[in-house]
């Protein structure tokens, strides 16, 4: 309970919000077909590889760098990782993609 109280804990977990709301808005938004023609596999994976080593650069001192998920649950499986920590690594993460998924959405023309 004393980790909840913590301000680096919160840092952190916002940190993790951002990055995976970051990582959701650049990699997808890059993935986009904002030109008439065939999509580009590699330019989608040249984004979300960009997008990943920025965040991890700009956030992983802060929070570790997680961004994903599996990664988290990863570092949990290895008891590198507290379960309260974890969960609100977790949480940051789904609710981070989900906005950055928003924002996208938001900011993207119509059909």
């Amino acid at each position: 309970m004393r980790e909840l109280r913590s301000s680096s804990f919160w840092r952190a977990v916002l940190a993790e919000f951002l990055g995976s709301l970051l990582y959701a808005l650049l990699g997808l938004g890059a993935s986009l077909r904002w030109v008439p023609g065939p999509p580009s596999v590699l330019g989608a994976a040249l984004a979300f590889g960009l997008a990943q080593t920025t965040v991890v650069q700009t956030l992983g001192h802060v929070s570790g760098g997680h961004v994903n998920p599996a990664i988290t649950l990863a570092f949990l499986m290895a008891s590198q990782l507290s379960l309260l920590r974890a969960l609100g690594y977790l949480l940051a993460q789904v609710l981070g993609m989900l906005a950055g998924a928003g924002v996208l959405y938001g900011v993207t023309p119509g059909p």
